[in-house]
Formats: structure tokens, sequence, C-alpha cells
């Protein structure tokens, strides 16, 4: 998967009479926090999160911990988007940096959890999923919607999914950011 990098310039607009600048790299930011970031959160982090869930209900501590890391990776990349984060991801893009814009405490932290997932057996491997759990909803909160983000991966949530990124779709156009969805989700096979 390639993908360009795509910079949020400082570039201004004017508006209203009085000709008072909006920059419009602080508005692309945070069309790409609320809007790219719920996206990573529901189709990049969630679908980790499975894995995990899975990974320790069969006891494979080994998949759980490779699966959470690249989890907090993901979910720190969404809460670094309000700041200076990448908009765009590609799974084997080693340029990505997943900590860009992120506090330190948060990516130590983060990693910390992480790496608790080598203890992740019985009881101990249930209460480190719930934390898991718990870093998801601290990212998801400070997106800033109104309520919870949908389970893309269930029946009724998809189509919420697509609604959110219609929603989202026609802003991140006008100012020249990429697409939510994969190209392959919305070009016709024909």
């Amino acid at each position: 998967m390639t993908s360009t990098r795509t910079t949020l310039d400082t570039e201004t607009a004017t508006s209203g009479s009085d000709g008072a600048g909006i920059h419009l790299s602080d508005l692309r930011r945070l069309l790409a926090f609320r809007a790219h970031g719920a996206a990573r959160l529901l189709l990049r982090c969630r679908a980790r999160l499975e894995d995990i869930e899975g990974a320790v209900t069969a006891g494979q501590t080994e998949v759980a911990v490779l699966m959470a890391y690249d989890l907090v990776q993901s979910s720190l990349s969404v809460r670094g988007l309000r700041t200076e984060g990448e908009v765009s991801i590609g799974g084997d893009q080693v340029s990505f940096d997943p900590f860009a814009g992120v506090p330190a405490d948060d990516i130590e932290a983060g990693l910390l959890l992480a790496a608790e997932g080598r203890e992740a057996v019985g009881r101990h491997g249930e209460q480190w999923v719930e934390r898991l759990r718990e870093h998801l909803r601290e990212t998801e909160a400070l997106l800033g919607y109104g309520e919870p983000l949908p389970d893309v991966r269930s029946a009724s949530g998809l189509m919420k999914g697509f609604k959110l990124a219609r929603t989202w779709q026609p802003h991140l156009l006008r100012v020249g950011l990429p697409d939510l969805l994969p190209d392959a989700w919305t070009r016709r096979a024909d």
C-alpha cells in the first residue's frame, strides 16, 4: 500500500467583511483529527482489540502482545492527529510515525500497557484487555463525539459508519484532505 503524506500547511483564508483570517491548517487539522481519527479508531484499533481478545482467550500471549503494540500505536496516532500526526497511514509504511504529536508520558504509558500482556493469562488477561478497552475509550472521548462511535464490525454499525464517512467526506474534499475510506471501498467493480 502506498500513500502520500498529507501536509497541513498554514494557508490563510479570509472571511467576513472585516477580512479576519482563519488559518486553514487549524481547520484541516481539526477535520483530520475528528474524521480520520474516528475512521482509524473504527477500522484499525477495534479490529486489533478483537484480535487481542481472541489471542488472550486462546492463551496466545505473544500474539496478544504484538497486537496490543499495534493497537496502542494506532490509538496514539489518533491522539497525535490533533497536533502534528500524519493523516495517511499505510500498514507497511516504515516512515509512518505513530507517535508524532503525542506527549512522551502518553507514549510511555501506552507501551507499558501493551507490554503487560506478557502475563495476560486467566483473570489477569481479562483485566488487561479491559485496560486496553479503557485506553481506546479515552482516545475516542478526545475526538469529541456526543455518543459512542458505532461498531462497524456489526450489521447495524456498518451503515452508521458509512453515514459518518458520508458526513465528513464533502468537508474533507473541500479543504484538500484525503478520503476516509479506502479507494477499493468506493470504486465500482465493473
